[in-house]
């Protein structure tokens, strides 16, 4: 367990650029107590992703500077507009400072962490996928070319291609590199603890006390509820990798709770204390910055926060006073306008039908989803009973009925993805999340963590009005030994929800991060390898590499440029040819290598990330040519292999 203590740094690092980067925008406002957390997460996250297109249209590199810098900037904007935000209000009790919710949040926190540790094994170790490769190497070429704009992200088809690539997440591991000097791999890792068990967790938090109120109950329930649903954030720590997804979804409660206060939706603005103006800025803020880590977080708290906005439109409708004709005609025609600008949205943001076909059928996938681990093994039906209870509270409280649609909704889209097959109706409704059931499963928490946050809230209210009269019956002072029962109780809470699908999901996440027992992408043979290939492979020349393989994660973690980064995008003809061709040698191999300036080639072998996949027939040139007469060993690493080109020199 020691070698854990090599994240240390670079996770602090991670929570330092946050509260640099989020914290002047913060103070700007004058938010005070836990709304500084609230308000310093997505600021620091809009800042990423605000820099990311102004610093390249300026002239100015991705540096820790120049990002801080743009933060210093956007606080000085918010400085000048404060006056017409409104004055924050000060906290009113305890359960509104910062360090008692902090610590409520740092339990799911520390929960999170505990399941990441034992999942990922080792602080370095780099995600047995098929996104890892590209992912990783989106890091590197942003540190090689300066710029972290999503417009910029040619790696994702080929060189001098124009594209859109969301790159949020990339820019913030690539800022926690340049501060700590840490690797691509060990930096990504920092990032994954940094967004998992800090940012996620305080934006439930948060979300909690929105729904069910700010009382200290509440705060420590959500703090435990946090880390309870197997399915976010472990499970996109372990499919994909989807960390730009990660990231969104984590930042969707921060945008949630600033939507439920406009609208004064039950406690939702004794919750969040501050001006009207500054829970403005705040949705804009984190909705901006979920939305561009990933364009699906848009629609994902469209359909968990619509609900939400027609109560809220029914109430506005159905309020007396005089002359309600034109506030009625007003809302009527916002709703119009809001449901025709989704519905034009949804369509236009739909992606193609990947063909990923659910696994059961439309009745079975609801019910995996109901029972609140989908798509692992078994179910967590604590998590069930106390969504079920919530849901009940719910139905006896009018502004509190909407979570049950909500929920409702979110258990349809995924029995459409996970239980219905291709189909143009399919592909509408759920097409925004590539027809995938483990990115629709990833946000199921949203509705169902404000469920059972009413529910697990109200059991803990009525055991601590037993506790009450046991105490009372034996005569002792209630107060006496309350300490000691709240921390019991909040480790008996920790002990109920972390239970089958928690393990489930570390055991899934776990065979994803095994380079001995599972690597299906690099194995500690090959990664010992890339360790060491600066030692024999010059900086100014190219690698031939097959991605499928692994082998072109010798860009992230040798630094050394690679013929081909990424499994995607487009493949030159020219280099299609080289790759199809290198083992058998020859003239015309020589002229292509020499034109691409390739001299060395990585060989890991045919042990490919899709086995059996007709994508990787281009590069089966590159595997399994110890043979190769234009080709003569250079290192090797078990059965990882690097070869310099030698037989092309005259």
């Amino acid at each position: 367990m020691t070698e854990w203590l090599s994240l240390l740094f670079p996770l602090a690092c991670s929570l330092a650029l946050v509260a640099a980067l989020g914290l002047p925008a913060a103070l700007a406002l004058g938010a005070r107590g836990f709304t500084l957390a609230l308000l310093t997460i997505p600021a620091a996250f809009a800042v990423i992703s605000v820099a990311s297109i102004a610093l390249p249209l300026a002239g100015l590199t991705w540096t820790p500077v120049t990002v801080c810098a743009s933060g210093v900037g956007l606080a000085l904007l918010l400085l000048i507009v404060r006056r017409w935000l409104g004055s924050q209000n000060e906290p009113r009790n305890r359960a509104a400072r910062f360090w008692p919710v902090s610590a409520a949040a740092a339990i799911g926190g520390a929960a999170i962490a505990v399941s990441l540790v034992l999942g990922i094994k080792g602080p370095s170790h780099v995600s047995q996928s098929y996104d890892a490769i590209f992912h990783l190497n989106a890091v590197r070429f942003i540190l090689d070319t300066g710029s972290a704009s999503p417009f910029d992200m040619t790696l994702a088809t080929s060189p001098d291609a124009a594209v859109y690539y969301p790159t949020p997440w990339h820019g913030f591991v690539a800022l926690i590199v340049q501060l700590s000097g840490a690797s691509i791999p060990l930096a990504t890792n920092a990032a994954v603890f940094t967004v998992a068990c800090v940012v996620w967790p305080i934006g439930v938090v948060a979300l909690g006390r929105a729904v069910a109120g700010p009382s200290m109950r509440v705060t420590l329930v959500s703090g435990i509820l946090a880390a309870a649903f197997p399915s976010f954030p472990l499970l996109l720590v372990r499919y994909g990798v989807l960390y730009p997804n990660l990231l969104a979804t984590a930042l969707i409660p921060f945008a949630f709770v600033a939507l439920l206060a406009l609208m004064n939706l039950g406690p939702a603005r004794a919750s969040f204390v501050a001006s009207s103006g500054t829970r403005i800025v705040l949705f804009l803020g984190a909705l901006g910055a979920a939305s561009t880590a990933h364009p699906n977080a848009f629609f994902a708290l469209v359909v968990v926060g619509l609900p939400a906005v027609f109560v809220a439109a029914y109430r506005g409708w159905r309020r007396p006073g005089q002359e309600r004709f034109g506030a009625r005609v007003a809302i009527a025609l916002g709703l119009l306008a809001l449901c025709g600008a989704i519905g034009f949205l949804w369509m236009r943001a739909t992606t193609s039908d990947n063909g990923w076909e659910g696994t059961k059928s439309f009745p079975a996938a609801v019910l995996d989803a109901f029972g609140s681990s989908p798509r692992l093994e078994g179910h967590a039906w604590v998590l069930t009973v106390l969504v079920v209870l919530g849901a009940i509270i719910a139905i006896g409280r009018r502004h509190h009925r909407w979570l049950i649609v909500s929920y409702a909704a979110l258990l349809l889209l995924f029995g459409v993805a996970n239980g219905l097959p291709t189909s143009a109706l399919r592909t509408a409704l759920i097409g925004l999340w590539y027809n995938d059931a483990w990115r629709l499963a990833a946000i199921l928490p949203l509705a169902a963590i404000p469920l059972a946050v009413l529910g697990l809230s109200t059991l803990a209210a009525l055991l601590h009005v037993g506790w009450l009269r046991w105490r009372a019956l034996l005569g002792k002072d209630p107060a006496s030994g309350r300490a000691a029962a709240v921390g019991a109780a909040v480790l008996l809470a920790l002990a109920a929800t972390q239970g089958s699908g928690i393990y489930a999901a570390v055991q899934a996440v776990s065979s994803r991060y095994d380079p001995v027992g599972n690597p299906i992408l690099l194995s500690e043979d090959e990664e010992a390898l890339l360790k060491r290939l600066d030692e024999h492979v010059p900086a100014d020349t190219v690698l031939a590499t097959n991605p499928w393989n692994g082998g072109s994660l010798a860009y992230a973690i040798s630094d050394r440029e690679v013929l081909v980064a990424h499994t995607g995008g487009l493949l030159a003809p020219e280099v299609a040819e080289l790759t199809s061709n290198l083992a058998d040698g020859g003239a015309r191999v020589c002229e292509l290598a020499a034109d691409l300036n390739v001299e060395f080639v990585l060989d890991f072998g045919e042990h490919y990330v899709f086995p059996g996949t007709p994508r990787a027939e281009p590069f089966a040139g590159i595997s399994g040519v110890e043979d190769s007469s234009i080709l003569t060993e250079v290192d090797r690493e078990g059965d990882a292999v690097l070869f310099e080109i030698t037989g092309c020199r005259n």
